[in-house]
């Protein structure tokens, strides 16, 4: 999509406040098209650079399973496609009433001027409350530059702190990536090497339902709302080749486990659990590692540590295998 963003930028207009221009000189419009075929959706998906788990396929379906209604849009102009969009939709007596976009849409163009243009098209897609009230938590990283361009488009500010998180980068020699985390993290790691313990990888059904039952137990025992587990099955059933176990096993027993997922160039932890032995033993760091080794070894370009704040022990705990710390641009609405 390259040639698209020169041919923008040499249009004479700069910054966020932009749009790209077609030939005659005159800002494009660009439109949301529903996208219905998996194959279509899939192609466009694997060229985004920075893809997110929440706009994945299989997210949708497990959200379709717990009583939403998915839209996916393809948002292009004359120049060819910009970005695509899964939007979840509540609906009553078939109305809708709400729509959610949640860490999109995934831009194909990198432009900032033709981000405005995409944005700009969601907002007419709701515009005059035909569709709803949309909330929207767009996947822009929060800054000057984003929020601009999410009041230029018309949306209005709800919440000023977005998701979270930090991006392991893949692509560097395994030693380099370990040598990048602290050196706390990377003495538990040694000491986990240490332990005898094994790694055991699963996927499919089995696998599913025996993390969910840690799962459903640290939610009761810890009292927290985690992801509900209809979602997780009807999400896992719908791309279970993209959902793999991690298993840490001490004498034939896990200690610890991590539910990771790929979608696109990326791999995101989504589940985790550890006992009483993983945390002697720091299974949950031996884990992690394994992880890392096998997504790049399947060509992902980047790992997820799947969302955390700093505040909390987990999170320093994640903070301390020193990715690129992101967040994004909160939470907006159109009506």
């Amino acid at each position: 999509m390259a040639h698209r963003a020169k041919a923008a930028r040499g249009g004479g207009r700069d910054g966020v406040n932009a749009s790209v221009a077609d030939i005659g000189g005159a800002p494009a419009v660009a439109r949301c098209i529903p996208i219905e075929q998996y194959a279509q959706w899939d192609a466009l998906f694997r060229t985004v650079a920075r893809p997110h788990f929440t706009q994945a396929w299989c997210y949708g379906d497990g959200k379709n399973a717990v009583g939403w209604t998915v839209q996916r849009l393809l948002i292009e102009d004359k120049g060819g496609p910009l970005a695509i969009c899964q939007v979840l939709v509540r609906k009553i007596l078939g109305l809708p009433l709400v729509s959610r976009i949640n860490r999109g849409p995934l831009f194909l163009d990198p432009a900032p001027e033709s981000r405005l243009v995409v944005l700009r098209a969601l907002r007419r897609h709701w515009q005059f409350a035909r569709r709803g009230l949309l909330l929207f938590a767009p996947s822009l990283e929060a800054g000057p530059e984003a929020e601009a361009a999410l009041r230029a488009a018309g949306f209005v500010q709800r919440n000023s702190l977005g998701w979270g998180s930090a991006l392991i980068d893949l692509t560097p020699p395994l030693d380099a990536i370990r040598a990048g985390v602290s050196s706390k993290w990377r003495n538990h790691l040694k000491n986990s090497l240490r332990q005898n313990l094994e790694l055991r990888l699963t996927q499919g059904a089995d696998a599913i339902e025996w993390i969910l039952a840690q799962h459903a137990h640290n939610m009761a025992r810890k009292n927290f709302a985690g992801p509900p587990l209809p979602f997780v099955r009807g999400m896992t059933a719908s791309g279970a080749a993209d959902f793999t176990l991690f298993q840490a096993m001490r004498d034939a027993q896990p200690c610890s486990a991590i539910l990771v997922s790929r979608h696109g160039t990326h791999a995101e932890t989504f589940l985790s659990w550890t006992g009483e032995v993983g945390r002697q033993t720091h299974a949950h760091h031996f884990l992690l590692w394994q992880v890392i080794e096998h997504m790049k070894a399947r060509g992902c370009s980047a790992l997820d540590l799947g969302g955390y704040t700093t505040s909390d022990k987990y999170g320093a705990y994640k903070r301390a295998m020193k990715g690129r710390e992101y967040r994004l641009a909160g939470e907006w609405l159109a009506f």
